[in-house]
């Protein structure tokens, strides 16, 4: 069946990547839940879309204690979605590199999955190359997606650096996907999830081409559909 994942929750009905929005999503039957973190000054990874908190503070350079109320921990998330999956997206301030602030954001993430164990499901994404591969290193067992906005028209060398780097799923933008690209990847074993697809006449027509997963910021509308 194909994965319905609300995209930073039920985002639509309520502010993204709030608890509210995870609840809502869970309520509904949605089996994943999508999300953003970043790394606060103090080592809490904080679930926000955006460095830059509406407060005008920045994540990495204060301490999660300063973030409004809204804005939750992945901890707090995972304290209050239990069984539901969740694909987290590590967020970079530079895609093309990793420094050492990712690093450490890498670590803290891989401890923090490390103590939920197998008690749910995880998918980890992000648009950074290197992170993800520094990711896969630390947590072989962890199922890894490549998030990708441009497409240069050939999915073979795309799907050649993804199984290179033994990652289990591609995220592409809705715009670039049809079956011959879906195709493509299957061939490999590889999963498509495709970001972000509210239009109900789109995901009945991805729903009918195969793909693995959508990214919605409607996720009760998906679910009536799969």
């Amino acid at each position: 069946m194909t994965r319905i994942f609300a995209h930073r929750g039920a985002s639509k009905k309520f502010k993204e990547n709030t608890l509210e929005a995870f609840s809502y999503a869970s309520g509904i039957g949605a089996q994943w839940i999508e999300l953003d973190v970043w790394l606060s000054k103090d080592g809490v990874l904080t679930v926000h879309h955006d460095e830059k908190l509406k407060n005008g503070k920045h994540v990495s350079s204060n301490v999660f204690s300063d973030f409004p109320s809204d804005v939750p921990s992945l901890q707090d998330v995972l304290d209050s979605t239990r069984g539901i999956g969740i694909n987290i997206e590590i967020k970079t301030r530079d895609n093309l590199s990793l420094d050492t602030w990712t690093g450490h954001l890498v670590d803290h993430l891989s401890a923090t999955l490390a103590r939920e164990g197998t008690s749910r499901e995880f998918l980890i994404s992000s648009f950074n190359y290197k992170a993800l591969l520094h990711f896969k290193k630390r947590n072989p067992a962890i199922p890894v997606g490549l998030l990708i906005w441009e497409f240069d028209g050939d999915p073979h060398s795309l799907l050649a650096k993804v199984v290179g780097a033994g990652f289990q799923s591609i995220h592409p933008a809705d715009s670039f996907v049809d079956q011959a690209f879906i195709e493509v990847f299957h061939s490999n074993n590889i999963d498509v999830h495709v970001w972000t697809v509210n239009e109900e006449s789109r995901i009945k027509e991805l729903l009918d081409i195969g793909v693995d997963g959508i990214f919605t910021d409607v996720p009760e509308i998906a679910l009536s559909l799969v």
